[in-house]
């Protein structure tokens, strides 16, 4: 009897470290997840500012070039995977970025667009 008592207070015990466990992993995710969306918050400030001049200066009439809009859609492509991650939204980026497609597809159509 004795034997069966010991093994009920291991499995407990184990039990206990286990659930134990499972809230300290949870807890340290949360920690680690607050400060992953802190260091990419940095990237996302930044990659808005871009898209926004990029945009700006388009509308002031400054010609891009081919290269120049690949590397604004790239920025846009590490803001959205930023923005998913986190489930963030922000439309007038959306904007922006439909305002900068708009222009790339006028200024294709023209052949003014110019190559680096």
């Amino acid at each position: 009897m004795k034997d069966i008592s010991n093994i009920q207070v291991i499995i407990a015990l184990i039990l206990s470290l286990s659930t134990l466990g499972g809230i300290i992993i949870k807890a340290f995710n949360k920690i680690l997840d607050s400060k992953l969306k802190g260091l990419y918050d940095n990237d996302r400030v930044q990659y808005r500012l871009e898209i926004c001049n990029f945009a700006s200066s388009l509308r002031r009439g400054v010609i891009k070039t081919r290269d120049e809009f690949q590397a604004i859609y790239d920025i846009y492509e590490k803001y959205e995977e930023i923005v998913s991650r986190f489930k963030l939204k922000n439309h007038y980026i959306e904007n922006e970025i439909e305002y900068i497609k708009e222009q790339h597809k006028n200024l294709n159509e023209k052949g003014g667009i110019q190559n680096a």
